[in-house]
């Protein structure tokens, strides 16, 4: 049962159409660690707008973007590494890392809703910003991982994003000499926070 005491719960805003996968272990374990503080999930549509906060309703924002709202902090979360997605047929499974040359002889495949997304930027300096030019748009990332899975082309992301669509026809390979990217940020109030919203803070630190 919810408790009508706010002090006991975090609210935690969701931006995007992303979940990164590390937020279903930080909620099991506040759940084992601190049963009496709920953390209730707020689904919101991430605004185009960088300054822009959706609301004041949440104690927290997750955010695959960074984000500058004036009175906030935004710190880089969970990091991860560029992957390559392929058909499970792939002549590219032979190579354990793929090149970035060989990546680019492939139709490449690329998700508009992706388009804001930190990672970006460091997957053009991995490509030396020939994705740009290269790449075949497709709406959101679903089609472009059913595009992948039919064998019509490869896409790059971070492994972590890849990684739940194994199941439906794909396989990954590391991109080579990829740089660590950010694929999650946490924004919180510059102020001094409760001490269950610390407690929070630590274990979704934790999980980097």
């Amino acid at each position: 049962m919810r408790s009508i005491d706010v002090s006991t719960e975090i609210r935690l805003a969701v931006l995007g159409d992303w979940v990164p996968p590390q937020l279903a272990d930080v909620l099991a374990i506040q759940r084992a660690e601190e049963p009496e503080t709920l953390a209730v999930l707020i689904d919101t549509a991430a605004t185009g707008q960088q300054q822009e906060r959706p609301g004041d309703g949440f104690d927290f924002a997750l955010s695959a973007t960074h984000r500058e709202w004036p009175g906030w902090v935004c710190e880089p979360l969970w990091h991860d590494t560029l992957a390559v997605a392929v058909a499970k047929r792939s002549h590219l499974l032979a190579y354990r890392e793929v090149p970035c040359q060989e990546a680019l002889k492939q139709p490449l495949i690329y998700a508009r809703s992706t388009a804001e997304e930190s990672w970006r930027t460091l997957a053009q300096s991995a490509f030396k910003n020939e994705l740009r030019d290269r790449e075949a748009a497709v709406s959101t990332f679903e089609v472009a991982m059913t595009l992948v899975a039919a064998g019509y082309g490869i896409a790059v992301a971070p492994s972590t994003r890849l990684a739940g669509y194994r199941c439906q026809g794909i396989a990954l390979r590391p991109l080579a000499s990829a740089p660590m990217i950010v694929t999650a940020y946490l924004v919180r109030p510059d102020v001094a926070l409760t001490e269950p919203q610390e407690g929070f803070l630590r274990r979704a630190r934790s999980m980097s």
